[in-house]
């Protein structure tokens, strides 16, 4: 039968009523609308309830629905404590309590359902749900509570339990009215309403009759069902007497409606049995009667010694079949006595010991339905007394198992077609098979016929066919069951397409329609010719039924055979014989369609194999020549290729390895490849090596080798250059994993390593003279622009003070002349120091690009010395500072005279020392200054001088002297010495000496000024001298400086020694113009003019600067001196601080860190400064803002000569307010503060 789809299905739920639904249901149930149109109010009586409908169960039981409407529920008694200790009941909710619970939603949320989700009202438990927030659903279920003590199991069943629910109380009450009853007579209407039957133990007492109530309400005392407060019905169960149901249908006139089956057992004449008159019927044989006649399974009655049957409506139908209803009343004589061989011994043996008798899956062969039917029973025989103490009958509960030994049997069969079937190698072998598997179950294959299909041309039992048409077909016999040689059934070989023998017809229709055909004897498909003679199996009955199987793969349309399988005549061809006909047909198509595909995958690896043979032919010799050719690229190839064993040992390796390597072709040992790697790539071989032991990995690794290097291995000056290799591994696993070798190749890349380190170098060399050119360009950018701004101040200030009386035709007062001069000075002194600044950049230039030559002229040493010190007179006389000079005895006992040197970069470097000496001397308390000289044959040493060290030289120039120029006189080494008592130097600050614009520490600039290129200059000058410059100094004792020139000696020239003024010198003294010195200055020593800035006066903005607090941080005095000169006459108060931590000291005595501190309205402040740049200083700054420390921002302005975009952008980055470039005029100035204070 087909069954519906689950959308068939969807659509008949959905067809279903919600009034259906709950009328179907037990409980009462009644409905009611949250949202109705008209609040109905009582004026303050009991609230009642409004459903808008009530199920069946509530209806019929007009009590209830008048409590659940509105109607008090009787009161129940007050709770007492009863003698025997049973829990007091609580009271029971009212009507209101209800109603209010009924129609109440829940406050924890917007679904409206009911809260709480259960409540007790009349005894019952009732429970409500919501639909859309709207209709109430509301059930009611027995509830259940304990009455009393909990029994003790063990002892037996509680009363309540034994009598269906009733309590303890009532059975109480009706053995009492047991014993008052009379008791009952034997015979016919012995039980009668409102009468009492003994049964055993337990004693049911007859009421009057009830109204029909719903099975889960309680039974109310006197027939009344209102009473459930506190009520003695609470745990038990409303029994009455239903009105359509028969309580003894055996009785004259029995009350409801009785059954058909019922009324044809009151219909027999029973007097005519052993049983006698129904009216004379024990009321024992009664109750059991009724008990049989009630069971809804088969239940029959065996009494007497004749065993009189008597049974109900389903043992006629299940069991009985076409016995009844003759069998009614008889016994095993009558219509059963085919049984009689096997029941008689069962009855006998359950009579003579009294034991009840169980079977299981018995056979027993019923005449029903018109044939002698297998059917198979579970059944008990169970013997009964009728109140006597002797056996009078037996009670038999028969359950019928024919399908289910039937399906299990069929299912072995199919089972074993499968097994069989698996065993085949060959649809030929396959039909043998399906044989075997049926030959095993003889009850359902009385016979069986096997033929397969082949073609004609074929001579033998081909089984394979290329279509499912009829024509050059045949069939062939592969084997019967049942069915004798030479039988006219099983030809040995039919036409499909031309013969009728046999079954060639149903032959012909089967295939036809693919599925299995049923032959019948009754309508001629099946002739009774071809069934004579055939050696029935299983019962011996002739078939009157045969299915035809035509046998086709589940993969294909062609059918390959004919099975035709007898029919039990048993058995009906019903539901279960077609479902086991359709797993017979789909397990021998699985089974053909597995055998065929085994056979084709045979016949793929059996032709595979052949192709495997001859491929396997050609491979061999391919690899034979691939072996051939590849022996002869390994000999000719230009890499070392090798084969190493997983514990190191060389296994193989070709010429060209052993000719790279230098490893001896008959020593081998663990490892002893690897000595011809130098030492320095050892660790990269061991690494790689445990990369591949380990790991499993490949590697490749560049490595540097030990043997000689070949011919052809050099640069392009001819110079012999390392000798690299690049080893290339990859690991070989065996077949269970593990690692069997490792191969690889060595490559010969000496010159890509040396391509590559030439290309290193000269990126290098790129990137150092690129980094030289920006720091050329900033130092003397930086340099040349900061002295410009005082002199463009200056040069302002004497043109605006000269300008007015160049207009009045008069003199200027002596304050204006003597401010104009003191300007004048400060020009002279800018310029002086411009260009000083701007001979050492031009002399660091020349030794960085290596364009500075030395210029050798015969001259004599002391003599160089003397005219050192005599530059200095002037200043040492205005200091006070004493000079000594002093000759060491190692130059006279040399005798050095005149030598061949660059008297030039010589006084240049004793310049600069003088400088230095004087600077730091001139402030201290004891004021000399030592100038030694002397010689030496051989560089000198620095251990001559306590704590005295040379500087380490980057690069010596050793064969300056063999240069053109120099004479070929021998090298005399000549030593100078600068001693002075200044402050002396501490450990750390000798560290950095001799650096690029590096001095000693912060400090020496502020207080003693300079570029710090002096010291820089003058060791790369005698380092191309061919010597070195040294320094020992103790803190607060003194310095000493030194260095020596390598020279040669010369004779004396002619004319003796040349008195010309040398270029350095000129730059020092001057011309007579400017004769004063450029020596450091003081911000507190500096001094403003008498006369006021006309210019400044000119450019005053429009806001008040006599307002404005400025500070000026500047490291360079003259330009401090000069702006902060400037910015007073215009009227503003100025602060000046040196550098950055003077700054932030400055700035902690200002309002901005006080609430009573100094006025501040903006900073001015360099870049370039020592101890602590400008940008450290303001990112400091700025840091404060941000911790709270400093309450409002604070304006600064970065005056700097660093004025490259990407200098601008990280002084602005790092929190400059705005950049002023050097030089600026004074009015440019003031609009920048101008515009950031308004901004501000």
């Amino acid at each position: 039968m087909d069954q519906p789809d689950g959308e068939d299905l969807a659509q008949e739920l959905d067809a279903l009523g919600i009034r259906e639904v709950l009328d179907a249901d037990s409980r009462p149930t009644f409905v009611i609308d949250l949202d109705p149109d008209e609040e109905s109010t009582d004026g303050g009586r009991t609230r009642t309830l409004a459903p808008v409908f009530c199920n069946s169960a509530l209806r019929l039981h007009e009590q209830l629905l008048d409590n659940v409407l509105g109607g008090e529920i009787q009161p129940a008694p007050p709770p007492v404590s009863t003698q025997d200790g049973d829990p007091v009941l609580p009271k029971d909710a009212t009507h209101e309590e209800f109603a209010a619970w009924a129609t109440g939603v829940t406050p924890h949320d917007e679904s409206r359902d009911v809260f709480p989700l259960s409540f007790l009202y009349g005894d019952l438990l009732w429970t409500g749900s919501t639909v859309r927030q709207r209709w109430r659903l509301i059930s009611g279920n027995r509830a259940w509570r304990p009455q009393g003590l909990l029994h003790d199991l063990s002892s037996g069943a509680p009363i309540e339990v034994a009598t269906g629910g009733l309590r303890a109380e009532q059975a109480a009450i009706s053995r009492k009215a047991s014993e008052a009853a009379p008791k009952p007579a034997d015979g016919p209407g012995s039980t009668k309403t409102g009468t009492t039957t003994k049964t055993g133990t337990t004693t049911l007492v007859s009421t009057k009759q009830q109204p029909s109530k719903p099975f889960f309400l309680p039974k109310t005392p006197g027939g009344s069902s209102n009473s459930t407060l506190g009520s003695s019905q609470s745990s038990s169960i409303y029994l009455s007497l239903p009105e359509k149901a028969v309580a003894d249908w055996t009785v004259a006139d029995p009350k409801g409606v009785l059954s058909e089956h019922m009324q044809y057992a009151r219909s027999v004449n029973w007097a005519m049995t052993p049983l006698g008159a129904m009216d004379k019927w024990t009321p024992e044989f009664r109750q059991v009667a009724n008990l049989c006649m009630n069971n809804p399974h088969p239940a029959a009655l065996f009494w007497g010694s004749e065993l009189t049957m008597l049974y109900n409506a389903a043992y006629a139908a299940e069991v009985a079949g076409n016995k009844h209803p003759s069998l009614m009343g008889t016994g095993f004589s009558g219509p059963f006595s085919e049984l009689w061989d096997y029941a008689g011994p069962v009855f006998a043996e359950c009579a003579r010991t009294g034991i009840s008798v169980r079977k299981e899956n018995d056979y027993l062969p019923i005449d029903r339905h018109g044939l002698l039917e297998e059917t198979f029973y579970s059944w008990t025989f169970t013997p009964l007394y009728g109140g006597t103490d002797k056996i009078l009958g037996f009670y038999n509960a028969p359950f019928e198992t024919t399908q289910y030994v039937l399906s299990q049997r069929r299912m072995q069969t199919i089972n074993k077609i499968g097994e069989h079937g698996a065993h085949a190698k060959s649809v030929n072998k396959f039909w043998q098979h399906v044989l075997d598997g049926l030959r095993e179950n003889e009850f359902d294959v009385p016979f069986a016929l096997l033929y397969s299909v082949g073609e004609n041309e074929d001579g033998d039992h081909s089984s394979i066919s290329s279509g499912s048409t009829m024509s050059l077909k045949s069939c062939l016999l592969e084997g019967c069951i049942g069915v004798p040689d030479g039988h006219i059934a099983a030809p040995a070989q039919l036409d499909l397409k031309r013969s009728r023998e046999g079954f060639v017809p149903s032959f012909r229709e089967a295939m036809r329609t693919r599925e299995p055909t049923l032959l019948h004897t009754r309508d001629g498909t099946l002739p009774a010719a071809l069934l004579e003679g055939i050696d029935w199996r299983g019962f011996g009955d002739p078939c009157k039924e045969a299915i035809i199987f035509p046998i086709r793969p589940t993969n294909g349309e062609a059918v390959l055979a004919f099975l035709v399988l007898g029919v039990s005549p048993r058995r009906p061809f019903d539901e279960g014989y077609k479902a086991f006909t359709a797993m017979l047909n789909r397990q021998l198509a699985t089974s053909l369609a597995s055998v065929m595909l085994y056979e084709d995958e045979v016949r793929k690896s059996r032709d595979a194999a052949e192709a495997a043979a001859l491929e396997k032919d050609r491979l061999t010799q391919q690899l034979e020549l691939q072996a051939s050719r590849l022996r002869r690229m390994t000999e000719l190839s230009p890499l070392g290729m090798f084969l190493i064993s997983p514990d190191g040992a060389l296994r193989e390796a070709n010429d060209r390895f052993f000719e790279m390597t230098g490893h001896p072709r008959d020593v081998q040992y663990e490892m002893s490849w690897t000595e011809f790697i130098v030492e320095s790539s050892s660790h990269v071989m061991i690494e790689g090596w445990r990369r591949l032991v380990e790991q499993n990995l490949p590697w490749s690794g560049e490595l540097q080798i030990k043997r000689p290097t070949p011919v052809g291995h050099a640069d392009l000056e001819g110079e012999v250059i390392d000798y690299w290799v690049l080893f290339i591994a990859h690991c070989e696993f065996a077949s269970d994993g593990s690692l069997r070798s490792i191969t690889g190749s060595i490559t010969d890349i000496s010159h890509l390593k040396w391509a590559q380190g030439l290309q290193n170098r000269r990126l290098q060399e790129a990137e150092e003279t690129r980094r030289q050119q920006n720091e050329f360009i900033d130092i003397t950018s930086h340099e040349m622009r900061n002295p410009l701004s005082a002199i463009l101040q200056c040069a302002d200030d004497i043109a605006s003070a000269l300008a007015e009386y160049k207009a009045t035709q008069t003199a200027p007062p002596p304050n204006i002349v003597e401010s104009c001069l003191d300007s004048a000075h400060t020009i002279s002194l800018c310029v002086q120091h411009q260009k000083s600044i701007v001979d050492d950049i031009l002399t660091i230039s020349k030794l960085d690009s290596n364009l500075l030559l030395l210029t050798p002229v015969p001259a004599q040493p002391e003599t160089i010395l003397g005219r050192a010190v005599r530059m200095f007179d002037p200043e040492l006389q205005a200091k006070d500072i004493k000079v000594m000079l002093e000759v060491d005895p190692s130059y006279r006992d040399l005798k050095v005279d005149w030598v061949s040197m660059d008297t030039s970069r010589v006084l240049q470097i004793l310049i600069n020392l003088m400088t230095n000496a004087i600077k730091f001397t001139a402030l201290a308390p004891k004021r000399v200054i030592t100038l030694e000289m002397g010689a030496s044959s051989t560089p000198p040493s620095d251990s001559h001088i306590p704590g005295f060290q040379y500087v380490p030289t980057k690069t010596v120039n050793t064969n300056f002297a063999a240069a053109e120029g120099w004479s070929s006189g021998e090298v005399v080494y000549v030593r100078f010495m600068v001693q002075d008592t200044g402050c002396g130097l501490t450990q750390e600050e000798k560290q950095i000496l001799f650096q690029r614009f590096k001095q000693a520490s912060p400090r020496t600039h502020a207080q003693y000024g300079g570029s710090g290129l002096g010291l820089f200059i003058s060791k790369r000058l005698a380092e191309l001298h061919g010597g070195q410059i040294g320094v020992a100094s103790e803190e607060g004792v003194g310095s000493t400086f030194g260095f020596f020139l390598e020279s040669r000696r010369v004779e004396a020239p002619q004319g003796g020694a040349t008195q010309d003024v040398l270029p350095i010198e000129k730059a020092l003294v001057g011309d007579g113009s400017l004769t004063q010195q450029v020596t450091p200055q003081r911000q507190d020593y500096a001094s403003s003019g008498p006369a006021a800035s006309l210019v400044a006066s000119k450019a005053s903005p429009a806001f008040d600067l006599k307002s404005m607090t400025i500070l000026v941080v500047e490291d360079n005095l003259i330009n401090q001196k000069v702006l902060v000169k400037q910015l007073q006459k215009v009227g503003c108060a100025v602060g000046v601080a040196n550098d950055g931590l003077e700054a932030l000291a400055f700035l902690e005595e200002t309002h901005f860190r006080k609430p009573d501190g100094e006025g501040l309205s903006i900073i001015l402040m360099d870049l370039e400064m020592p101890n602590m740049d400008g940008l450290t200083c303001v990112r400091e700054i700025r840091k404060m803002q941000g911790d709270g420390r400093i309450a409002r921002h604070v304006p600064v302005i970065a005056v700097t000569a660093n004025v490259r975009d990407e200098q601008v952008a990280t002084a602005k980055a790092s929190g400059m307010d705005d950049v002023v470039s050097k030089p600026f005029r004074i009015p440019d100035l003031l609009k920048k503060i101008e515009g950031l204070l308004q901004k501000a």
